[in-house]
């Protein structure tokens, strides 16, 4: 009888309600299943199961990194076969076929690779679903994955196509977010006066980039921008800042204007050297647009207009039976 590990990450529980779907399925179908939470768990002999899942959301049209950074630290000694999978509001990027070659690279035999539908928990920028909404495509997506359980019981051979195109597009954005995206969103985060310095968000963080500083917290460069923390606070506190987002907007466009102006008035440089020039421009003044919030965040006199926000009435989306403990 085949043993199976499912090895997942969870933001706010989409991922989670899909592996918690399948393991229930392989368990009535009498088969022996583990979990692995990344976040966690980590000392699991791989050789002891003849089958690995490996299951996360998609952000930024590409893999969490911190997915990433587990699956480049493991390898199969036995040539173990594998399944990827992937939670997303509508599109994969370039998720599926990244993470299945890096397993290929590792030693795994992956033979399986799907996306499954549910709602968005992008609460930093879009006001989650309706409950009505989230509901129905909780049953849809649960039924997809009973049918993709019953697949990969059979070894059904399966792989995701993407098209060249949007193969290309979505490994764009997914380098500029991974590299610099998250981590800008993860600087605009506040808490505004409803925090309680319960300091929930802190200990549920899975990058830890969230320290408590003067009963608030406080973000640094390298959030994974799971949206676990803006979700789940007890107080809904957690907002993004309009102001904090308008400097950082701001700070990338300079760069062009900069450009723009040199190529019309000065030089008429070739494509190439505009492209690299804004890229290290961008760099630079994303650096000094941080460096500046945090001065700014020094001084109570910015406190409340960084508090200024759109998303105090979004409703907070976390999915039913998600532990963040």
């Amino acid at each position: 009888m085949c043993k199976y590990l499912i090895h997942y990450f969870s933001g706010t529980g989409n991922t989670y309600h899909m592996v918690k779907t399948i393991e229930s399925q392989l368990r009535s179908m009498g088969f022996e299943v583990d979990l692995l939470n990344i976040e966690k768990d980590k000392d699991v002999n791989l050789n002891d199961y003849e089958l690995h899942i490996f299951c996360f959301p998609v952000y930024g049209f590409g893999t969490p990194s911190i997915m990433l950074k587990y699956i480049s630290k493991i390898k199969s000694s036995n040539e173990c076969k594998a399944v990827v999978l992937c939670t997303s509001a509508g599109a994969e990027g370039q998720s599926l076929s990244h993470v299945k070659r890096i397993l290929d690279k590792k030693g795994f035999k992956v033979f399986f690779t799907d996306m499954v539908v549910y709602t968005y928990n992008f609460t930093q920028i879009l006001n989650p679903q309706s409950k009505e909404v989230e509901e129905r495509a909780f049953k849809d997506a649960e039924a997809a994955i009973i049918e993709i359980t019953k697949r990969i019981v059979n070894n059904e051979e399966s792989f995701k196509k993407i098209n060249i195109i949007a193969l290309t597009l979505s490994w764009v954005i997914f380098i500029m977010f991974i590299n610099l995206g998250r981590r800008i969103l993860g600087k605009t985060f506040i808490a505004d006066d409803a925090c309680i310095n319960c300091g929930k968000c802190e200990k549920a963080c899975p990058a830890k980039v969230i320290s408590m500083h003067n009963g608030k917290p406080k973000w640094s460069s390298n959030c994974e921008s799971c949206q676990r923390c803006i979700n789940t606070c007890p107080k809904k506190s957690i907002q993004l800042s309009i102001v904090k987002l308008a400097i950082f907007i701001i700070s990338e466009l300079a760069p062009i204007l900069i450009i723009i102006d040199i190529n019309n008035y000065m030089y008429h440089l070739p494509v190439i050297i505009n492209i690299v020039l804004y890229c290290a421009m961008f760099v630079i003044s994303t650096v000094i647009a941080s460096i500046l919030i945090s001065l700014m965040e020094r001084l109570h006199i910015f406190k409340k207009v960084f508090n200024i926000s759109y998303t105090k009435r979004y409703r907070r989306n976390i999915a039913k039976g998600f532990n963040i403990k």
